[in-house]
């Protein structure tokens, strides 16, 4: 199943910061391997962010340059907390630094 255009997809808590452009790929790629179904190696998608799920398409990320960070989005409200454990779990695994996600609600959805 694709994202549909106009879908609200929902910000996961977990961010890892202090992440290298040169970094981002890889990291994703290991991400992808370790923790989702399928084993697959991350890939760009053509608005910018990167399938790490192995074409599930239900948690997204997205690498902001200017503060160097990944930013996690998902699919349904009911599986957020299920992806911020696996990337918590991941992070401290691989010495990542991470922060937690917060906003106003209504800033905490993405639009697509």
């Amino acid at each position: 199943m694709n994202f549909q255009e106009g879908l609200i997809m929902l910000h996961c808590h977990t961010t890892f910061e202090s992440m290298n452009p040169e970094q981002v790929e890889c990291t994703l790629s290991i991400l992808a391997k370790e923790c989702f179904v399928g084993g697959q190696k991350a890939y760009k998608l053509d608005d910018g962010g990167f399938n790490i799920d192995a074409g599930e398409n239900d948690i997204r990320a997205y690498y902001d340059e200017d503060k160097e960070t990944l930013n996690f989005i998902c699919r349904y409200e009911r599986d957020r907390a299920f992806y911020d454990s696996k990337l918590m779990a991941f992070a401290t695994n691989h010495g990542i630094n991470t922060t937690r996600f917060t906003s106003n609600p209504s800033k905490n959805k993405s639009f697509f």
